[in-house]
């Protein structure tokens, strides 16, 4: 399965390389250092208007203005191969200490699976400020009730039962090819159905298209409420969380912990001070109660890492998407 995915890795580099030569702005640009509240900083989001890292960069942006931190907040959106046009943006402007991008663990799997010429070792790790849990879920009047529900099943249709998700590489593909394996399924095997967002699983799911969905607990969360379409049977959190009556993997037996993190990061060849200042920058804005409303709005949980941590943390997170990736076949 690897070799005949050879040709498409490397079709995939040639486009990423491409994508990157068109996309890349003038990386010195509006470069000027220092950190007065005067100065300007831009936050790059590397998708879309309206997702995730985008709605990440604009409450950062509406944070910073409201607690004064910074005035001169510049939101500027680099879309395309998976958060990796916004990694080959931040990683060319080397030395620069008032640009972050958004990243999370989109991005660590998008450098696996789209060729990218830049990976996670051209940055500077900065902090990482939130996650939002996973979930399996399952339509209200399934069968499967409980992890081990499906682990019987599936084990004995592995290769047939279609289990939904967002797309191929995605942080949810990652997601079920982890529950997959804790199950002891060869994730490269499993029957999945990639769809470009949360509705499209809904109703994949709806439609009996799919008899399981791996996703964003957030995704559907008013789905699975009292008398929804859908039922939560599990979340990966590493306990459970407060209004969330469900178990997690953990606790019904699979060694699964994993969340959609998101957080920020610099160019390289930043000084110690300034990767710090930038660290101070993103932990006073955390501590602020324009933060605290961010994260109810937007159901995120609190997961901040200050510098150290999450350059741990991001070591820890590629070794496990390389090594998943791998067993996807991608």
């Amino acid at each position: 399965m690897r070799e005949r995915g050879v040709p498409l890795r490397v079709a995939g580099g040639l486009c990423a390389l491409l994508l990157v030569g068109t996309a890349l702005f003038d990386v010195r640009q509006s470069a000027a250092s220092g950190t007065g509240e005067q100065e300007k900083i831009l936050l790059i989001a590397p998708a879309a208007p309206g997702g995730g890292w985008d709605t990440l960069a604009r409450e950062m942006q509406n944070g910073l203005r409201e607690e004064d931190l910074r005035f001169n907040v510049e939101v500027r959106n680099a879309e395309g191969a998976g958060g990796t046009i916004g990694l080959a943006q931040i990683a060319n402007r080397e030395g620069q200490d008032n640009v972050l991008s958004m990243t999370g663990l989109g991005m660590v799997g998008a450098v696996e699976t789209t060729g990218s010429p830049y990976t996670m070792d051209d940055v500077t790790p900065i902090a990482q400020l939130a996650s939002e849990y996973l979930a399996v879920v399952v339509p209200a009047d399934s069968p499967h009730e409980t992890l081990d529900d499906l682990a019987e099943d599936w084990t004995a249709q592995a290769e047939t039962l279609p289990v939904a998700g967002g797309s191929m590489g995605g942080v949810d593909q990652i997601f079920a090819a982890r529950v997959a394996q804790s199950m002891g399924l060869v994730p490269g095997e499993i029957n999945y159905l990639p769809y470009s967002g949360g509705g499209e699983v809904l109703t994949s799911l709806l439609s009996g298209t799919s008899a399981v969905g791996f996703g964003t607990l957030g995704d559907f969360a008013d789905q699975a409420a009292d008398g929804g379409p859908l039922r939560v049977i599990a979340v990966s959190s590493p306990e459970r969380l407060d209004g969330v009556d469900v178990p997690t993997i953990v606790e019904q037996g699979y060694d699964v912990e994993m969340s959609n993190w998101r957080g920020v990061i610099a160019p390289p060849g930043l000084s110690d001070e300034q990767a710090d200042e930038l660290v101070a920058l993103v932990e006073e804005l955390r501590g602020s109660p324009s933060w605290a409303d961010t994260l109810e709005r937007n159901r995120w949980t609190d997961t901040y890492q200050d510098r150290a941590e999450f350059t741990a943390f991001l070591e820890e997170e590629v070794a496990l998407t390389q090594e998943t990736v791998e067993e996807l076949g991608l």
